[in-house]
């Protein structure tokens, strides 16, 4: 394939596909999160977990490895499950190699987002091992067979049960883990929150990197501190500093209706913001932080409609490098 078969118009195509593929999972999606959310302990990181098992989802999907009768995958649901759970296992590895005091080889220490993983997953994990606590977790918790907790973790029922009986005798009641937030990061918050509320947009971009990295749930990303993202969400917005799961918060309302919580950001940088992260459209995650934090919430949408995606979101993607 020459490079030029990637063009504008396969951007778009896969971009309408991409849409179409979350409605197709969106029955599941709701427990898919629950159980995400029971094995990280954390919203902000089952909500990474979520959004990584999708990716690998659709990409499995685009691949045809869902294709036909002799395909090993007969469950949509049971394949979801399953790749989160190897995902999470993953983690837990991570975790503990680097606990040892050793890098990982296939890792950059000097990335932030690795060293946020890094402190974001590093809990609970002292009384059971991965496979052990992911094996009573679907069995206690979610009910399922031994035959299938199997096929989740990718080995036999004698060894769930064995992992089964080992966890049940390591678990005890253990105090939550408490997350201490930098200081520094929530100044930074804060005073994007004021420059939020203070209708200033230089004063606003000012404290963005200029290659700021944005991440909309669901939607997509991009970089650049100017341009559709910026100016839509700081239309007729009320923010508020917050705190939840151990994570400094930007939380916005529309200002006619100060209670109803639409939408949350989470920022990373020193000094200046580098990242973003957008959960307007991850509604299990918002409405978590509104009815911990006492605020209403109506979020029950995981995309635009679909008109706004035909007429404005798919025909306006392209590729950058692209002529």
């Amino acid at each position: 394939m020459s490079p030029a078969a990637f063009d504008h118009e396969g951007a778009r195509t896969i971009r309408t596909h991409w849409f179409r593929y979350l409605d197709t999972v969106e029955p599941i999606r709701a427990e898919l999160y629950g159980y995400c959310h029971k094995l990280t302990s954390n919203i902000w990181d089952a909500e990474d977990l979520v959004q990584d098992t999708l990716l690998t989802g659709f990409g499995m999907a685009a691949r045809g490895d869902f294709h036909g009768e002799e395909s090993p995958i007969k469950s949509v649901k049971a394949y979801l499950f399953r790749t989160a759970t190897n995902r999470w296992i993953d983690l837990q590895r991570r975790a503990k190699f680097q606990a040892s005091g050793e890098s990982h080889p296939e890792e950059d220490v000097s990335d932030p987002d690795v060293l946020e993983t890094r402190d974001a997953i590093a809990r609970g994990m002292q009384l059971t091992s991965p496979q052990e606590f992911v094996a009573l977790l679907l069995k206690d918790v979610y009910d399922y067979s031994l035959k299938d907790i199997a096929d989740f973790i990718g080995t036999t029922e004698g060894t769930v049960k064995s992992a089964l009986n080992r966890a049940r005798k390591k678990m005890q009641e253990t105090a939550a883990d408490g997350t201490n937030i930098d200081p520094a990061l929530k100044q930074l918050v804060e005073k994007f929150v004021d420059a939020m509320n203070s209708g200033d947009m230089d004063q606003l971009i000012n404290m963005m990197s200029e290659q700021i990295q944005i991440s909309v749930c669901n939607v997509g990303g991009g970089r650049g501190r100017e341009g559709n993202w910026t100016d839509s969400t700081t239309s007729n917005v009320l923010a508020k500093y917050a705190e939840c799961d151990g994570s400094p918060v930007v939380l916005l309302f529309d200002s006619r209706d100060p209670e109803n919580l639409y939408d949350v950001l989470r920022l990373g940088g020193d000094g200046v913001v580098t990242r973003i992260t957008d959960y307007c459209y991850a509604p299990e995650t918002l409405r978590h932080v509104a009815e911990t934090l006492g605020y209403k919430c109506s979020a029950s949408y995981y995309h635009q409609p679909w008109e706004i995606i035909e007429n404005n979101m798919v025909p306006t993607t392209f590729l950058p490098w692209q002529d």
